[in-house]
């Protein structure tokens, strides 16, 4: 702006210096000559220094102009690193937020999962507790049911013709009977009573429970005269299979294990003895002898029992495998299945095989009749290969 104005001023003053000049140079007339040198140097004098100070400002505006130049350059570089900055940043801000979403949706994944991974875990906590909680109330259900029906089923043998025992319930104790003790059912045999009890547990170890009941009983009947020391705990028969003792020896008496099907014989058993007609002169080692084999053979029909029933289950499940496979084939299977007729067993091979021991003998002797020419060898391999599958 001050260059402007010095550059406007010095042209305004050589505008006047030349008027000067050309008023001079015109014809005056008759007026007086005035002494100008003075002003001429005075305003050359200017004219010299404004043409010096334009010069300078001339380099000045040079140096300003190449200055100038420089800033846009520089000016220019800054704005295009600006732009490239401005593009990486722009770039890292959105790669940012890529990876900010990404991260947000693996929490949300990670969050969904952990969600499911807990309602999984609470479902089959419940699941197990729902199956817990129905188990134990089919025990006890079992066992509650068990009781009263093995209450029933004395009640209703000892009113058969062939047996007619006289027996008591726990609500109906003879009255020269030890109240501490209130088995569920007696019968009266050879002047003593037989105690038949119904065992019914909670408890997850029907073992343990059984030796504790064991013990407790043979303490409440120690030394009582009238208690005959054969004594029957009767157990659902799917219990059986859970017990590795079915007879135990405490305080001369003997505690037998047996389920609600075996009582039947056991009453048959003890009305043949007790109708016996040596019954009373019999060797109390005799009699002993005949006890402990009716006992075994309780023990032997519990374990049949028990055996038939876990190998019915065993061909239940086999059965519900079967119907699992390719439906196709299990179609199949189960039209051929109704088309098979029902094999219908002989009544009088039953009534024949029943009625006679040496008829069963003779059967099972031709089981195995010719023999094979199979080495004594092979056919223990075969044997121990058999033993292993029906661990």
């Amino acid at each position: 702006m001050n260059t402007a104005l010095i550059v406007i001023g010095v042209v305004c003053a050589i505008g006047i210096f030349a008027n000067l000049l050309m008023q001079m140079r015109k014809p005056q007339g008759a007026l007086p000559q005035i002494d100008l040198s003075k002003d001429i140097t005075r305003l050359e004098k200017e004219l010299g220094n404004a043409k010096q100070e334009l010069a300078e400002n001339s380099g000045k505006s040079k140096r300003l102009f190449i200055e100038l130049e420089q800033t846009k350059a520089k000016l220019d570089a800054v704005e295009r690193e600006r732009d490239n900055a401005q593009k990486t940043l722009t770039k890292a801000e959105a790669k940012r937020e890529d990876q900010e979403k990404e991260h947000a949706r693996g929490l949300e994944k990670i969050d969904a999962a952990e969600r499911a991974l807990k309602e999984e875990r609470q479902r089959v906590l419940q699941s197990e507790v729902e199956a817990k909680k129905i188990a134990e109330e089919e025990r006890d259900r079992l066992w509650n049911d068990h009781e009263n029906a093995v209450i029933a089923t004395l009640t209703d043998l000892c009113k058969l013709p062939h047996l007619q025992f006289t027996s008591y319930s726990n609500n109906n104790l003879p009255d020269d009977f030890d109240g501490s003790l209130k088995p569920d059912f007696l019968i009266e045999f050879l002047d003593q009573y037989v105690i038949f009890d119904a065992k019914a547990s909670k408890a997850q170890s029907l073992q343990t429970y059984i030796e504790d009941a064991v013990k407790k009983t043979a303490e409440k009947v120690r030394k009582n005269s009238k208690i005959y020391p054969h004594i029957f705990l009767v157990v659902p028969t799917e219990a059986i299979g859970e017990l590795k003792k079915l007879i135990y020896a405490k305080d001369e008496y003997y505690f037998y294990i047996v389920s609600r099907e075996a009582l039947a014989p056991i009453l048959s058993s003890l009305r043949r003895i007790s109708t016996y007609e040596l019954a009373e002169t019999l060797d109390p080692q005799k009699r002993e002898n005949i006890i402990n084999m009716i006992a075994e053979l309780a023990a032997h029909i519990s374990y049949r029992n028990a055996h038939e029933i876990l190998l019915t289950k065993m061909g239940a499940v086999t059965l519900e495998r079967v119907a699992q496979i390719d439906p196709e084939i299990a179609s199949d299977v189960e039209q051929k299945k109704n088309e098979k007729k029902i094999s219908q067993l002989a009544p009088s091979e039953i009534k024949r095989l029943a009625t006679s021991l040496s008829e069963q003998n003779l059967e099972m002797q031709q089981l195995t009749s010719p023999k094979a020419a199979i080495r004594k060898k092979h056919l223990q391999n075969v044997e121990e290969v058999i033993a292993q599958k029906l661990l």
